[in-house]
């Protein structure tokens, strides 16, 4: 059943700014990370490598191969919303210049992939996912999506924890970048209304399964761990739409 979702999508940004007051605090926010990422240290490190990579715009863009047939004005507006997010999560992470979990606290860090040591706040995985999730949730307007969506989207954001990545403050920050530029996203793919041209689909459609060759062929994400995953996904993803059928008409 569907339904209009005002709640859902206030209410997460709402309490991620909250939860942000705590974690302001360094010796708190340093605390927070340590422990969650020992804690998820004792599951495998192909799990949050695989659940990692799904924040990779790559990946992210792959994805979107999934929905493009019956609603391509979500594939849309989550490219509109590229921008936004781009602009917010480079320009913080160059202006702030804040240093990484690694860069503090060295070895006591478990790190999955690459050693990164600098440009921490927001996380760039984080502010990619949630620009995804924001796009979907107030697209499908699903109440049973939503769920799916959202917990998929956390554990994403989680994720760059356990894999040593970034702070938690990182992970909010990325969410809330991420979710404003979703929703700026899907206002402009609404209002140009261009999803239903063919053209526009077209180019769409090529575009993301150019993505999803690069993904399948040759692509690093800085996760060994999860280069099966990002196959099997482009693998299914060009599948999907390169399977008889395909047709250009107007979304719903």
């Amino acid at each position: 059943m569907k339904r209009s979702q005002p709640i859902a999508l206030w209410l997460l940004p709402a309490l991620a700014l909250l939860a942000m007051l705590p974690m302001s605090e360094p010796a708190r926010n340093q605390a927070m990370f340590l422990a969650l990422n020992h804690a998820v240290a004792r599951l495998p490190d192909v799990l949050w490598s695989d659940l990692t990579v799904l924040g990779d715009t790559l990946v992210a863009l792959t994805l979107l191969l999934f929905f493009l047939r019956r609603r391509p004005d979500l594939a849309l507006a989550v490219l509109l919303a590229s921008l936004p997010a781009t602009l917010l999560s480079h320009g913080l992470k160059d202006g702030l210049d804040m240093a990484r979990p690694y860069a503090v606290l060295g070895d006591q860090v478990h790190v999955i992939g690459r050693y990164l040591t600098a440009g921490s706040f927001p996380s760039g995985h984080t502010t990619t996912t949630f620009v995804l999730a924001a796009v979907l949730i107030g697209g499908l307007r699903s109440a049973t999506a939503t769920f799916w969506i959202l917990l998929a989207a956390l554990l994403v954001g989680f994720s760059r924890i356990a894999v040593g990545a970034h702070w938690p403050l990182d992970v909010l920050g990325g969410l809330l970048c991420g979710w404003a530029s979703g929703l700026f996203g899907l206002y402009w793919a609404q209002r140009v209304d261009w999803a239903p041209r063919p053209r526009v689909q077209l180019a769409l459609r090529l575009l993301l399964i150019a993505g999803a060759g690069a993904l399948l062929l040759d692509y690093n994400s800085g996760y060994p761990l999860a280069r099966a995953f990002e196959q099997g996904v482009a693998v299914l993803a060009l599948a999907v739409n390169l399977l008889p059928g395909w047709n250009m008409r107007r979304a719903t």
